[in-house]
């Protein structure tokens, strides 16, 4: 595709701030010399994506194509043979989709998920999924090109708050018993924040800014502990049934 086109100020204002992120080693394996710059932007608005360009291009990335949803993604790592593919977490076609078929089609490439905030919870997913990290769009111009830098080293890109989250998940996840509407469930760390909060009477946009979450992750941890309260009802009532 064409150089990059040409973008406004305004257009990378949000871009533009200081790096803050944790690279952990991941496999050290040399890809080839020639795919080692090769970028590849995927999904996000027009604007969106072509202010990325712009800073990697301005980095001296060869950004061989941008394009909008996660099936062109895919297609385009394999095509140009990419060392790198940014992936916007709302990508047309789900992220985690975009994640797993440029794994699939383009084994040798790195995927790296930008989003708007850290989201742990999407960072889990992205990483299981196979990508190298996720980099937050907070960090600004800077941050994208060193997070792009430290991913086709071969590392992996883990915002320093999430750190503790990947610990956390490699310890079996923390589970703690927590008793909701007079019942005993066994719920995740995080699901008794979420669950202890709202009982306070906080909002789950309140909850999500307590906890730096989400809001849609709250409301799914809210979800997950309504479904294991009723899973566990009919087991309650079976049982009174016996006594």
């Amino acid at each position: 595709m064409d150089a990059s086109p040409e973008v406004s100020t305004t257009a990378l204002r949000h871009l533009d701030s200081s790096p803050t992120y944790q690279a952990m080693t991941r496999d050290p394996a040399a890809r080839e010399p020639g795919q080692r710059r090769t970028v590849v932007v995927a999904g996000g608005k027009a604007l969106v994506r072509a202010a990325r360009r712009s800073v990697l291009s301005r980095a001296c990335f060869d950004v061989a194509a941008d394009v909008d949803d996660a099936s062109r993604a895919a297609k385009a790592a394999e095509l140009y043979g990419a060392g790198l593919v940014l992936v916007d977490s709302q990508i047309s076609g789900g992220c985690l989709l975009a994640v797993r078929r440029i794994a699939e089609r383009a084994p040798a490439t790195v995927v790296l998920v930008v989003a708007p905030e850290l989201d742990r919870e999407a960072l889990l997913a992205a990483i299981r999924a196979g990508a190298a990290g996720l980099v937050s769009e907070t960090l600004g111009a800077s941050g994208l090109v060193r997070a792009v830098e430290v991913a086709l080293r071969g590392e992996s890109v883990i915002p320093r708050a999430g750190v503790g989250t990947l610990i956390e998940q490699l310890r079996g996840g923390a589970q703690e018993e927590t008793s909701v509407d007079g019942q005993r469930l066994q719920l995740t760390r995080r699901e008794a924040d979420v669950i202890a909060r709202a009982r306070e009477g906080m909002t789950p946009k309140e909850i999500a800014y307590a906890l730096e979450l989400s809001a849609v992750t709250v409301r799914r941890h809210l979800s997950s502990v309504a479904r294991k309260g009723r899973q566990a009802r009919p087991l309650t009532l079976a049982l009174e049934s016996t006594s």
